[in-house]
């Protein structure tokens, strides 16, 4: 699952490799991507939590590993939580984990502040947990590389197949799909559940799904100290916060993506 004003493209990179693993779905959350809101989508982190499941039932997959990057880390941490019996496993790439305290909001890293504020001097819409608005119509071009380089250290020696298909998600109307009422709903949800972070503490800690936890010390929107929080708390859990990676590993850096998930899901069969 994808992040915050992301889609199912930010997967393409890792999807034939995971497929080595077995039957590979990327989903687009309802609002984002190609997939269109309904009357009865809440658009909350419970609700696309509900969403997951009904595509697995839709899949005939009583059991799945589960893959979530940002917003999607958060909502696989809730669905982990609240619906054990469904997982086989989990990976969190930068999930959107809060920090224990919200005092933790205003000691922000150096990558975060790298990151963020060329983003905010460009526009202070453009602030988001996850992928938000790439190179498309009416898109300021300093914004979309600021906005890449919270992914790629070098924009520029990004497969340009791979851009042409994340901007094609913001640049097609697709029938149902109201991409602003999504992002500022989901945005919404998080907020609540970051206002108040025992809940999402109390899940972490409830999850029983073998788990993976992968991000980077240069993310600039889920800082390395979250994460390391996180694994001191779940010392069962194993976790690579990477030197210089970002905040999506599976695009910037695939071949490490799939050969960490790869040793990893062996070791836990063998054992």
């Amino acid at each position: 699952m994808h992040g915050l004003g992301g889609s199912s493209v930010t997967w393409i990179e890792v999807m034939e490799g995971l497929a080595e693993h077995g039957p590979v779905v990327a989903v687009d959350l309802p609002g984002f991507g190609r997939t269109p809101v309904t009357d009865d989508d809440p658009l909350t982190m419970r609700g696309y939590v509900h969403f997951a499941l009904q595509v697995a039932d839709a899949l005939g997959w009583d059991r799945f590993t589960l893959h979530g990057n940002s917003m999607g880390g958060l909502i696989g941490t809730l669905l982990a939580a609240h619906h054990p019996h469904r997982l086989d496993r989990l990976v969190l790439v930068s999930p959107g984990l809060p920090p224990r305290s919200p005092l933790g909001f205003l000691r922000p890293s150096r990558a975060t502040i790298d990151g963020m504020v060329p983003i905010a001097l460009s526009s202070l819409t453009a602030l988001a947990l996850g992928v938000v608005g790439l190179a498309g119509p009416g898109l300021d071009a300093r914004r979309n590389r600021a906005l890449l380089r919270l992914i790629f250290p070098d924009p520029d020696g990004v497969d340009r197949a791979v851009l042409d298909l994340m901007a094609a998600d913001f640049a097609e109307d697709v029938d149902g799909v109201d991409r602003r009422r999504a992002l500022l709903a989901a945005t919404r949800s998080i907020s609540r559940l970051w206002a108040d972070p025992r809940g999402v503490w109390r899940a972490v800690r409830k999850v029983q799904a073998p788990t993976l936890v992968l991000g980077g010390t240069q993310d600039a929107l889920v800082p390395a100290k979250v994460l390391r929080a996180v694994l001191a708390a779940r010392p069962d859990w194993q976790g690579h916060v990477l030197d210089d990676r970002r905040h999506a590993l599976m695009l910037e850096d695939p071949e490490s993506y799939l050969r960490i998930f790869g040793t990893w899901q062996v070791a836990d069969v063998a054992a």
